[in-house]
């Protein structure tokens, strides 16, 4: 067990604090901040 898989059933339902579960998880995965960054671009795109 470490401290994705402990962070990841904490959080439990995704719905909820997104925006501080992604800082965590962009804070300590720096290859996670580009998927962030991507789905979030991605998201500004299709919204046009």
């Amino acid at each position: 067990m470490n401290w994705f898989s402990v962070a990841a059933e904490l959080q439990r339902d995704w719905r909820n604090d997104v925006e501080g579960f992604g800082a965590l998880l962009a804070k300590h995965l720096p290859s996670y901040q580009n998927i962030i960054g991507s789905y979030v671009g991605a998201q500004k795109e299709f919204s046009k």
